[in-house]
This record gives structure tokens, sequence and C-alpha cells, in this order.
């Protein structure tokens, strides 16, 4: 996938602009890039994700909203679907312009728009005054076609991160898989830790979440990993380690991958949640603890089986 970057703008060729946040990418997401390639092909107009390096609710909401996908993760995912094509907007610097200012400046100026593509909740300038009718408005003026995407519903429910979210603080991550289109995951360096895992006879690799990320639900999942180009099955406590000592670094994922015994020290993993087997307990020895995980792989075992 090419990254535009801000060196060349403005575009001298016509092009096709999805723009959105894809914070997840989920399957309503991938309608919009699925748009998105169909209209680039039968118009022979090249095609560009517009969205943002960093979330914007997250910023006006002052951290509180916190992102389910990093960026690698995302430019993974939009090129899966078939996005060839991406920019990263500085939130921080659109986000004063108005909804004209941005129509004119960003997409008609900056990328010589053609068409538009946005979902139909889609917001955008000053104040989030500018919604999805506003901008077809807007491009109209311009002789510029707006596709305003309908919602992608489960269950009569509009599919959004927010929702997502929501599942994940949960432990929901059965339905949340149902919601992106694949399991949830997250890609996180492997840092040290204090060899618990191993003295109990179940090495693990220790990541920590960064705080502007989801953390899900406390507790034990049966998950899949990716690591060094290999793919392995396991079990992860996401939590604060209540049995060996609270963690001081904030929420940590613990992972005991089956089958692998290796270093994947300051190595970049990627860690895929399928299903919530228990939430996280404080036990009162380590043996009760070495039992339990015992337990913990029976039962992940008998998940995978049924897969």
């Amino acid at each position: 996938m090419k990254i535009v970057t801000d060196n060349e703008l403005p575009l001298s060729y016509k092009t096709i602009v999805s723009i959105g946040n894809f914070d997840g990418v989920h399957i309503g997401h991938k309608r919009l890039i699925e748009s998105l390639v169909s209209r680039s092909a039968e118009s022979k107009t090249e095609g560009i994700v517009y969205t943002f390096a960093e979330n914007p609710k997250n910023i006006l909401t002052g951290g509180e909203v916190k992102y389910l996908t990093g960026t690698a993760d995302k430019m993974r995912f939009l090129s899966e679907y078939g996005a060839e094509n991406i920019y990263f907007a500085d939130f921080s610097e659109i986000c004063v312009l108005t909804p004209e200012d941005f129509t004119e400046q960003i997409l008609i100026n900056g990328f010589n728009a053609k068409a538009v593509i946005c979902g139909y909740d889609f917001r955008f300038g000053k104040g989030r005054r500018g919604s999805a009718e506003r901008l077809k408005e807007l491009l109209a003026e311009h002789h510029v076609e707006c596709i305003i995407e309908p919602p992608v519903c489960i269950d009569g429910l509009p599919v959004s991160s927010t929702e997502v979210r929501r599942l994940l603080a949960e432990g929901e991550c059965e339905r949340a898989t149902v919601l992106l289109g694949r399991p949830y995951c997250f890609t996180l360096p492997v840092v040290y830790g204090r060899q618990i895992g191993r003295s109990l006879g179940f090495p693990t690799i220790n990541q920590i979440f960064p705080e502007y990320r989801v953390i899900p639900a406390y507790g034990v999942y049966a998950v899949d990993c990716e690591a060094n180009g290999e793919k392995y099955r396991g079990i992860a406590n996401i939590g604060i380690r209540p049995t060996v000592s609270k963690s001081k670094d904030g929420p940590v994922c613990e992972t005991h991958l089956f089958g692998f015994d290796g270093d994947l020290y300051d190595k970049t993993v990627r860690i895929y949640l399928k299903k919530r087997l228990r939430r996280e307990i404080e036990f009162s020895s380590l043996e009760e603890l070495k039992k339990q995980i015992n337990r913990d792989i029976e039962a992940a075992g008998d998940y995978f089986r049924g897969e």
C-alpha cells in the first residue's frame, strides 16, 4: 500500500476519495473500501483512502475514546480489502476548518477529487458541523459526485466502532468478530517479564497496552498468534496479574503459546482474541494458579477442536 504524503499535494491527477476514521476496519468500513475499489476500476481513476493518524474521537474526548487499531494493522486490513493508496491527515490541523473550507481546500484543491465516498454518519469540519448530506451539497457546487454508503446492519443495528469497543469491554469477543469480519487483534512489542509463568511451567510473552489503546475485558482468552511469520494457538491473560504482583505498567497481556519454546523479546507480535474463557481471578497461591492454568489450557483446547 502506498502512503500519499503532503509533499505530493496538490495532486495533478483526478482521484476518488473514500474518507473516514476506519478505526477497527469493520465490515461497515469494508463496504466503503469495496465501493472505492470498484468505482476506481470502472472509471480508471486513482482511489485514495483519506483517514487519520490519530483517532479524532480520542482527541475530541481528551483521550476517553481509545483506539481499536494501530496504524500498521489499519493499513494491513484496508489493503486486504483492496485499497492501494492511503493518506493520513493530521486531525489537529483540519479540525479547525469549516465544512466549506475542508471541502474546497482539501478534497477539491488538494486531492483533485472526482468523487468522494463516505458513510451515512460521517461528520466533518469545525465542531463536527458538517454531515454526509452537507458534504454532498458542497461537492455538488464543484460538480463532484458524493456517494453516501448506507449502514451495514447486524440484527437490525448498524455496525460501528463504538459498538465493537462496547463488546470488547464486556468480553464479547466472539460477537465483536462478527462485526469486524475477523477476530479482534492487537499488535504490540514483547517486553521482558518476571519469568513467573516459566517457573510454573507455562512460559509467556508479555505485551503492555499503550494508554491510548482499547483494553478488552480482563480475563483469560483462547487466542491465535502471529509471530516471526509463524502462527500459533494459545491462551492469554489480559489484566493486572493480581495473584503474582499487580502490574505497575497498567494492563498487560500474557500469552502462553502452545508448542512454542523460543525467544520473542523485542519482537512485534499480533494476538487475535477468539473466545473469553473466564474473568481474571486472584488465587490464594501459585499452586492454585498453576492448576487453573491447566484447566484454561484444556478449555482452550476444547474450543479450538470445536472450531
